[in-house]
């Protein structure tokens, strides 16, 4: 059965799509993993006066890095929930073997936990960041604020989710391009036999 024009096009196609948004992620982890660590090390400048840093300058630093943050976990999280969907149809269509299916499964599940308490917990820190800086902006100060307590420890809980979510990012999008490499694979494997019952057509037209 001869394969027509226009399917290698569209798996070609495909594959731009993914590698255009894996590129698009990775390059957003590059700018995020440093952005975190910056705004985190200025709120301690800003406690203990290390440098000569204002609030305005942290709150702006935190609200760009909240911001790229979020989009970076949302678009990973779309771009899994894509290829899972087109992985789940390709298996059901063309009967493959289920284990496709559990393999995604078993890597995106605690994934995806991670990039949800990535995405709320840095909302969190941002929100109730912008309530403590906004005592700090005070005439009058009496000790730490309860808001700047909250901000701190919800600053090293958001640090150390956000660094887990971001070097997983990576190792999870290499074991989802290994999948989709075995069920290309397989997709390879008929086109070359010329699917079912290909190989009995061609020999019955060389005999007549």
């Amino acid at each position: 059965m001869p394969v027509s024009d226009d399917e290698p096009a569209d798996l070609q196609h495909d594959g731009v799509k993914a590698s255009t948004m894996q590129a698009a992620i990775l390059g957003m982890i590059v700018v995020s993993f440093p952005m975190l660590i910056a705004t985190f090390g200025m709120g301690y400048c800003l406690r203990f006066g290390w440098f000569d840093l204002s609030v305005v300058t942290h709150v702006k630093m935190g609200l760009g890095t909240v911001v790229l943050l979020m989009l970076t976990h949302t678009t990973t999280m779309f771009y899994f929930m894509g290829t899972g969907s087109a992985l789940k149809q390709e298996v059901r269509e063309r009967e493959l073997d289920t284990n496709f299916l559990r393999r995604a499964r078993a890597f995106k599940g605690w994934f995806f936990i991670w990039l949800t308490l990535a995405i709320f917990g840095s909302m969190a820190t941002g929100m109730l960041g912008g309530g403590a800086h906004a005592d700090l902006l005070r005439p009058v100060q009496t000790g730490r604020s309860v808001l700047s307590i909250i901000h701190e420890i919800l600053a090293i809980g958001n640090l150390v989710v956000n660094l887990i979510a971001l070097v997983l990012t990576p190792i999870n999008i290499t074991r989802n391009n290994r999948l989709l490499d075995d069920v290309g694979e397989t997709r390879t494997a008929e086109d070359g036999s010329g699917g079912p019952g290909g190989q009995d057509s061609e020999g019955m037209e060389e005999e007549g």
